[in-house]
């Protein structure tokens, strides 16, 4: 079992949405841990703000499986082909973390870059595992943030 960490993020019915991706996400994987509720303003566009936490969980699923079953969690919350790159959207689940892996291919970067860019993804990281080391810098992610 892998431990793996996901982000959600939501600025459309942020309440509801986060409360039924939580829902989801403790009937896919045991024992998840979620971060408290971090907001921010919305980031590249005008838009309500965001509500921001990261999720943990152990998994078999390979790390393109878990992202398949990610995307498939957020069509069924309403999630479409319009809500891309900087724009409202229902729920965004990324894999930011999977283990020690490294990878950047097919559409995954794990870790992902978003991790070291944005205090909305690492705060609530460091919240639920600040004390594990990014797989590429080698430096727990609590260092990180004090470094910003």
């Amino acid at each position: 079992m892998i431990r793996s960490f996901v982000s959600i993020g939501s600025n459309f019915n942020p309440t509801q949405n986060i409360k039924q991706v939580k829902v989801l996400l403790n009937k896919a994987f045991e024992e998840c841990i979620f971060s408290g509720i971090y907001r921010s303003k919305s980031f590249g566009f005008l838009g309500p703000e965001f509500h921001n936490l990261i999720v943990s969980f152990y998994t078999d699923l390979s790390p393109e499986a878990l992202n398949i079953l990610l995307k498939v969690m957020e069509k069924k919350l309403g999630r479409d082909e319009s809500q891309k790159g900087f724009s409202s959207r229902v729920i965004d689940l990324d894999l930011i973390h999977y283990g020690d892996l490294v990878i950047n291919s097919n559409g995954l970067q794990i870790p992902s870059k978003d991790i070291t860019e944005y205090p909305f993804i690492l705060i609530p990281l460091v919240e639920i595992a600040g004390d594990i080391e990014h797989p590429v810098l080698r430096i727990p992610y609590k260092k990180i943030l004090e470094g910003l």
